[in-house]
């Protein structure tokens, strides 16, 4: 069986744009989605790491505001489970577990297991087949790792993460199960 993990921030959920809001209003600033061009955000922002994360946390405890990264997700994501087992893996803080999962339930997101990691990283040490990810510093710890692959779900601060063999970009979730039935083609 094929295991597949889906992260839940910026591949699902939206979360820039509540984080974006948040910060314009707390800093009196103009940042867009497409302002973040390097996965450091907070860089960007010029918000110490732990007010950005601090800042995602408080997004999720508004839960019901944070759209999803496409129209009827739900439905684009149940068309995985007929490729393999998929499960929601995130780097979300305890505290919005409950949160994300109301979310997921709201959105009819289906899913195996919710597996939550300690940083993004981690993410590569567990024992998936496939990574849909927006990370690009993810991508390129399972681009060297043998037998894992990633899918690259398109976002300003991923564009110039370069595709390998083993990692694949797509635009949309349309593009999604293609992209798993070529990677099940080349293993």
């Amino acid at each position: 069986m094929l295991y597949i993990a889906v992260d839940l921030d910026g591949v699902l959920a939206d979360t820039i744009l509540p984080f974006c809001r948040i910060i314009n209003e707390r800093h009196s600033t103009l940042f867009e989605a497409s302002s973040f061009i390097r996965w450091n955000a907070w860089e960007i922002a010029h918000i110490p790491k732990e007010e950005f994360l601090r800042t995602l946390d408080e997004a999720w405890y508004n839960w019901k505001t944070i759209p999803p990264t496409e129209e009827n997700i739900g439905r684009k994501v149940a068309r995985l489970h007929m490729l393999g087992r998929v499960d929601i893996v995130t780097g979300r803080s305890p505290d919005t577990v409950a949160s994300a999962r109301s979310w997921l339930r709201q959105h009819e997101v289906p899913f195996h297991s919710f597996v939550r990691t300690y940083g993004t990283m981690k993410k590569a040490e567990l024992a998936y087949d496939i990574f849909i990810d927006d990370s690009p510093d993810l991508m390129r710890g399972i681009a060297s790792t043998h037998g894992k692959y990633g899918i690259i779900y398109t976002q300003p601060w991923n564009k110039n993460t370069p595709r390998t063999s083993r990692i694949l970009r797509v635009e949309r979730w349309d593009q999604i199960p293609a992209a798993v039935r070529k990677i099940i083609a080349m293993k």
